[in-house]
């Protein structure tokens, strides 16, 4: 009789931008996370080729290069496609009676089209009358998993970015990703906080007073009272924003990664612990 035992590895966390493609790649150890490879590959512009096919050629070339055989994967939806709330199932209420109530209350969330909308309910670790409703842009998705399928990858999993930011960023109160032209911010709650996406290109000035406006919200609101700061991006812009911010009390850091400092593929790290959320993480 052969037994056969399970791999090893964990599905690879994808980032999937139209700038730049991250992939990690890591195994699970005992009670643990191990980090194995990381790369961050930018997307070559070329007017010519859609852009698609130019993101799946990056994550290809990013698989060409890595030793690991793992082609599962977690990917995420954009944050501006995706809204979540915290679902209280009534006393009694059976699974196909929520899903229904579920998508009645999705109208209040996005105005997207029903024949647009992805609604999921996923359990709550600790609260057995509340669950996490998730609403994503169906279209967007299905693009993105016809990428990873396009790059030779099966996507099993498709993620809320604030949870895979938690994961990856767990001390934390908020996280500040300003490495790219249009900065987001997450101010983590129960179950999961809230969002903002900030206009591109913003001056540090008004970055940091937009920040500090989502903080005072975010306190008001009950979500979460700041304290700590993670942000993620240039070490000239971390000096900066945490200048303008140090004198409202917040205790201002770098995202750091075992050694690595500000990683490109800090959020597909995230995208990777997907399977492993409640274990500990590491990095080699």
């Amino acid at each position: 009789m052969k037994v056969f035992k399970r791999p090893a590895s964990l599905p690879l966390g994808v980032d999937i931008g139209p700038e730049a493609v991250s992939i990690v790649a890591a195994d699970a150890a005992g009670d643990g996370f191990i980090v194995r490879e990381t790369e961050t590959l930018d997307v070559p512009q070329d007017e010519g080729t859609p852009l698609d096919l130019r993101v799946a050629e990056t994550i290809r070339r990013v698989l060409a290069r890595f030793r690991t055989r793992e082609r599962r994967c977690v990917i995420a939806a954009p944050a501006a496609e995706v809204a979540t709330r915290v679902f209280r199932l009534p006393p009694g209420m059976r699974c196909h009676e929520a899903e229904r109530a579920a998508a009645l209350e999705a109208d209040t969330l996005v105005d997207w089209p029903s024949s647009e909308r992805l609604v999921a309910l996923d359990p709550i670790p600790g609260k057995s009358s509340e669950m996490l409703l998730s609403i994503a842009r169906n279209s967007t998705l299905e693009r993105l998993v016809a990428i990873a399928r396009a790059a030779g990858l099966r996507a099993v999993a498709v993620d809320v970015p604030a949870c895979a930011w938690r994961r990856a960023i767990p001390d934390a109160d908020a996280l500040l990703d300003c490495s790219t032209d249009r900065a987001t911010l997450v101010v983590f709650g129960q179950p999961i906080g809230v969002t903002h996406i900030f206009a591109p290109r913003l001056i540090d000035d008004r970055l940091a007073s937009q920040v500090r406006t989502a903080f005072v919200d975010a306190r008001r609101d009950g979500v979460a009272d700041v304290q700590r700061l993670a942000i993620l991006g240039s070490r000239y812009r971390f000096e900066s924003i945490e200048e303008l911010l140090r004198d409202d009390g917040y205790q201002i850091e770098r995202v750091c990664l075992g050694s690595h400092d500000s990683p490109s593929w800090a959020f597909a790290y995230g995208l990777a612990s997907w399977s492993v959320a409640p274990r500990g993480l590491g990095v080699e």
